[in-house]
Parts: C-alpha cells; structure tokens; sequence
C-alpha cells in the first residue's frame, strides 16, 4: 500500500495528517527520538512534541523519561482493537441521546422533534418504508 494511502486512511479514522505520519514513522522506525522522528517523517519539527503528547494521551505512542526521550508506537492490532473499542463506544453514546431525542429537542423552525419522531413499530424507515 502507498504511504500517502495509507496515511488518508488513517486520518478517515480520526487521525490528523501528522498523527498518521508520526505513526508509521515510528512502526518503522521501532523506538526513536522527537529527532530520529522528525528527520524520518518531515514533520515540522516544532509540531512533533505537542503531537507526540497527544498521541500518548490517546496511548498510540509510549514515551520513556530522560534526555532525551525515546517514543515508540503500539502495534497495529492494539491500535486497531484499541480504536474499535472506542468508535463502540461513541455509538452506544450515540444511541442513547436518539432514543431520547424527543424530549425537548427543537428545530430551527422551533418545531419539536416529537411532531416527527419515528415510532418502535414503524421502523427507521417510517411507515411507507421509504
């Protein structure tokens, strides 16, 4: 697969462009400096440590203490296991506020959502099935 491919997809997943650069720098490069990362991925230099940072609080990338620091990725199964779980998630959460979503809820028009809100019988398609 084509890095440039590859990193689009990455980013279909939530990833920024650097984010997915920053990650399959470091799948290739195993354990490496902000440096080592810079030089191999031509990320901005003044952007790999904030992105570093937040690719560690996600847990993508471990960081090891001192001078200078060593990074390194998770592997592509955890990420992927690690993403699946969280897009899970996001949609239980999801489900949730639209089997509420008749309480209150307004339209721009100022209309309630409850004036059209779909019932269990009719299905997610309405009544004609549409």
């Amino acid at each position: 697969m084509e890095y440039t491919e590859l990193v689009r997809k990455l980013q279909k997943l939530g990833f920024t462009e650097n984010e997915a650069k920053i990650y399959i720098g470091l799948l290739g490069l195993g354990k490496a400096t902000a440096r080592e990362i810079h030089e191999f991925t031509h990320v901005p230099r003044p952007k790999i440590y904030a992105t570093l940072r937040r690719m560690s609080k996600k847990k993508y990338v471990e960081v090891t203490g001192g001078t200078p620091a060593y990074f390194w990725c998770i592997g592509p199964e955890q990420l992927t296991e690690r993403l699946r779980a969280e897009f899970l998630f996001s949609l239980s959460e999801i489900l949730k506020e639209l089997n509420t979503a008749g309480h209150g809820i307004k339209f721009r028009s100022g209309r309630e959502l409850t004036e059209h809100k779909a019932t269990k019988s009719q299905g997610s398609m309405g009544s004609n099935g549409l």
